[in-house]
Formats: structure tokens, sequence, C-alpha cells
């Protein structure tokens, strides 16, 4: 015995099929059962009225339950050359950009090297700051003396570099300049106050323009840690190294303790005339 299911019917017990709901139907009927399954070319509902030239197929018949069978996708002609690239043509693709950095892929090899830190070199103690009054008297004798950065007995220095220089030199001092060197002084850069080649250089340069019209090899007093340090530090070429040359405590030390005068006397009288 055979039954004819409606479209409707048939439709829905095509899609319980597929999902795998048959039990409800018994195995003599399923054998005896028949009907037409209607399957749209489009799933989606398409208004017939506002498209005049559409034309599409409202229904396929199929014998029994089945379905229609899709239709092949049509084969591609794609050129070889326009299909994806391969994963071994990447690299030769990077490279062929001379805009795209490739890292190396093979593995890193780390080697361990010994480095070897040489010791710094000791360096002799560099003067940074410098403050000297100098005094040039009769063409003979050159005193330079550290002073403090903020000065107030320069009147009293003076005098006692005079008297100090008539009793070197044994005559009354007629012919005198005094004058004032300062580093960094205008130097605004701090960059450039430890470079002691700059600093040689200038106290060279003040030192020569006082000396220029000495008749004899000036006589030098230098008065104070500062100004005695950095002739020691001057290379041995300056004009500088050569001069007879006396170190003692500065004007102001001795201007303020009168009882270090006689050590500094003596170290004058050794160091110029011996």
């Amino acid at each position: 015995m055979s039954r004819e299911l409606l479209p409707q019917h048939a439709f829905q017990t095509h899609c319980l099929a597929q999902m795998g709901v048959v039990s409800w139907l018994s195995a003599q009927e399923t054998s005896q059962v028949t009907g037409t399954v209607y399957l749209p070319s489009q799933p989606w509902p398409i208004d017939q009225a506002s498209s005049s030239t559409a034309s599409f197929s409202v229904s396929q018949a199929t014998d029994g339950f089945r379905s229609v069978e899709p239709t092949p996708a049509p084969s591609s002609n794609v050129a070889p050359a326009e299909k994806a690239p391969l994963v071994h043509h990447l690299r030769e693709q990077l490279n062929a950009g001379p805009e795209i950095i490739v890292e190396d892929l093979q593995p890193i090899e780390e080697l361990a090297v010994d480095i070897v830190v040489e010791p710094e070199p000791n360096r002799p103690h560099s003067i940074s700051r410098l403050d000297v009054r100098a005094y040039a008297l009769s063409k003979t004798l050159l005193i330079l003396s550290d002073v403090p950065p903020v000065f107030s007995q320069a009147d009293d220095v003076e005098k006692l570099a005079l008297n100090m220089g008539r009793a070197l030199l044994k005559h009354s001092i007629d012919e005198w300049q005094a004058s004032a060197f300062s580093w960094p002084g205008e130097l605004k850069n701090p960059q450039f106050w430890h470079r002691t080649d700059w600093l040689f250089g200038a106290i060279e340069g003040h030192v020569s323009r006082l000396v220029k019209d000495f008749n004899t090899t000036p006589l030098l007093v230098l008065a104070g840690a500062n100004i005695t340090q950095l002739v020691d530090d001057l290379p041995d070429s300056s004009p500088l190294k050569h001069y007879p040359t006396a170190r003692i405590l500065s004007l102001a030390e001795l201007h303020r303790i009168p009882e270090l005068r006689k050590d500094a006397w003596h170290i004058m009288q050794t160091s110029l005339f011996s």
C-alpha cells in the first residue's frame, strides 16, 4: 500500500530524515510513502513585482525524497603566478624589497668574549676654579697669589706685595702693574670648566702680557696652593716652567697671619737668589 504525501509533508519528512529523525515512521510505511519535495533556488522570499527582469525556478521536482544535487562550482582559470605564493618563496619576496629588513632566521650562536677593562690612569689634580691677583714689579718680579672668591682686602694685599718687592729687589718700586685673573670667568658653559688645555692657555696668555716688557727673565713667586698646582700641571714646554720660582703661602694668608711671613721670606731668598 503506497501513500502520496502533500508537498508540505513531503518537505517536512525530508528535513526530518536529514536530521536522522525517522523513528516516528514505521518501517512498513517508510517503504511505501512517496512524495515530491519542492526546494526553492533561493531560500529567502523575493518580491516578484519589484523586478520584472528577474526570473527564478520556483520548484524542482525530484523522485522520492532525494534533494537536488548542487551545481559544481566553475573552475577558475587563474595563472600559476597569480596564485597564493608558497612558503618557501616568502623569503625571496621579502629580500626583493629593500625597504624590508629581514632578520636572519638561522639560530644565533652566542660566543663568550673576555672583555678587558683598562684601569683609568691616575691623573694629576686639576684646577677647575681659580682666582688670582698678579703683580708685575719693576719689570723684574712677578707675584701670582691666590685670593678668595669674595675678596675685600685688595688694597692691603697690594701693599704687602709692594713691600715684598722692595725687600727682594733692594730698591724702591717705581713701576708696577696689578691685574686679576679668574677661571672660568665669563665662560658660561659648565661643560668647558674642566678643559685644562683652555685653562693652561688662558693663564699662559695672561702671564705673557704681563712680562712682555720685562728686561730680564722674570722672577716668579707663586703664592697659594691653587696657582702652585696649576703651574706644576703645565706641560714642560710652558715658559712658566723655566722661570726661577719660589712657592709660598698666599698673600691673603700672610696678611692675616704675620707670623708666617718669616718662613715665606726665607723661601723666596733661597729659591730666587741662591
